[in-house]
């Protein structure tokens, strides 16, 4: 009986001695301008602690065709959770069965470092946070098999709608509700007998955790602006201009992973971009008190909500190319929020920057109306030349992270 008294029962992953790990990742690749590329990805268990992470990169862009025109490097640190991409996959970490099924990747992709018939981790984390930071509200776009960021858009025009026909009122029947709601109770009270997810996470010494889908947390973002640099080529003395990056990006805040998952670093390259089918200031529109903003109605969020039709002469004559005649809501306080843009001559040795996405068809997406994407033929019209219309990347990335693992091999 005295034997017996001294027994103690320890849970799995109970007084585990926390190790240190420091993966590195040599990068490299070609990044189409607006596409989202991932550089490089990392998984990362529950209770670890990402301590610190680092890119060091250096990126150069094929010839440009403006010697002035900026832009920008964009980087993100994330972490995705599996049930980020899906709750269900929860029930990978306690079931042997669980298929890979909607997981697999159906084409060799280099872009997303994966193999037809891997499981397309990469790419799911990738387009799981484009989702919610990029195109939470529509259809996402695509450029050189990745997904199309949008364009920094900061005008009079950007949170532009077509005006809403009238809509009948929608009523709700409350008794669908009340049985899924039933339903979702009786599975609740079943799951108190049955293994869970949250159940291995507490094996990790994960406690209070409630496993849901969501969005992807964003743990760092970095974005460096440059113009292009002249530059001659060797061989044959011609003169170019390049975008150049040299960037150190760094973590230094520590992360504690609640839930199994990945460390992904995406970026971007997104040039500054003139709207071609803005041909005049939208000053010229202003007249009368109303359009000065008077002081009794500054507060009133309604107040600065106006109808444009679609023939203003600020549009230019490719931005309504049939024969409809819908009217426009804008909001006029973004003309002092965010401004807009200045050409006065569009003529020059050297061709603009320009969008042509802005169109104000009867059939155009939100997204067209108010300019947010470019085209493809846009972003190659960027640089000289025919072929390699591409961003050049070349670095390493790394991370200090505290958890379980450790290196038995050495």
């Amino acid at each position: 009986m005295a034997m017996a008294s001294n027994i103690q029962l320890l849970q799995p992953g109970q007084n585990r001695t926390r190790h240190k790990r420091s993966p590195n990742f040599p990068v490299a690749g070609v990044m189409k301008p607006y596409g989202l590329y991932p550089i490089f990805a990392h998984v990362v268990l529950p209770g670890e602690t990402l301590n610190s992470a680092t890119l060091k990169w250096r990126c150069l862009s094929m010839p440009v065709a403006h010697p002035l025109a900026g832009a920008w490097l964009e980087s993100w640190f994330v972490y995705v959770k599996f049930t980020d991409l899906d709750r269900a996959l929860g029930e990978m970490f306690v079931s042997s069965s669980f298929s890979t099924t909607g997981y697999t990747a159906g084409a060799t992709s280099s872009r997303y470092f994966t193999k037809a018939g891997q499981i397309d981790w990469i790419r799911l984390c990738t387009e799981r946070f484009h989702d919610a930071f990029f195109a939470p509200d529509h259809t996402p776009r695509t450029i050189d098999g990745v997904r199309q960021t949008r364009r920094s858009v900061a005008s009079w025009y950007q949170n532009m709608i077509f005006e809403p026909a009238a809509e009948a009122l929608v009523t709700t029947d409350t008794s669908a509700t009340y049985e899924q709601m039933s339903a979702w109770q009786m599975l609740q009270q079943m799951a108190l007998t049955e293994v869970t997810y949250e159940k291995y996470l507490e094996q990790y010494g994960v406690k209070s955790i409630a496993a849901s889908e969501g969005d992807p947390e964003l743990l760092r973002y970095a974005r460096s602006w440059t113009q292009p640099v002249n530059t001659v080529e060797p061989t044959t003395g011609a003169p170019s201009s390049a975008w150049v990056w040299s960037d150190e990006i760094k973590l230094d805040k520590a992360k504690r992973f609640s839930e199994p998952g990945f460390v992904v670093c995406v970026a971007a390259v997104r040039p500054k971009m003139f709207e071609k089918n803005i041909d005049y200031s939208f000053l010229g529109n202003l007249w009368g008190f109303q359009d000065f903003y008077p002081i009794y109605n500054i507060e009133d969020p309604t107040a600065g909500i106006k109808t444009l039709a679609d023939s203003d002469p600020v549009f230019g004559a490719d931005f309504r190319t049939d024969v409809g005649a819908v009217s426009m809501l804008y909001d006029h306080r973004d003309l002092l929020s965010h401004g807009e843009q200045f050409i006065n001559e569009r003529s020059g040795p050297y061709p603009l920057p320009m969008s042509t996405g802005m169109k104000g068809n009867d059939a155009s997406d939100p997204q067209d109306l108010r300019g947010e994407y470019c085209t493809l033929a846009d972003v190659d019209a960027l640089f000289t030349g025919a072929t390699n219309k591409f961003c050049y990347y070349e670095g390493i990335g790394h991370l200090d992270v505290s958890g379980n693992v450790t290196d038995t091999t050495r």
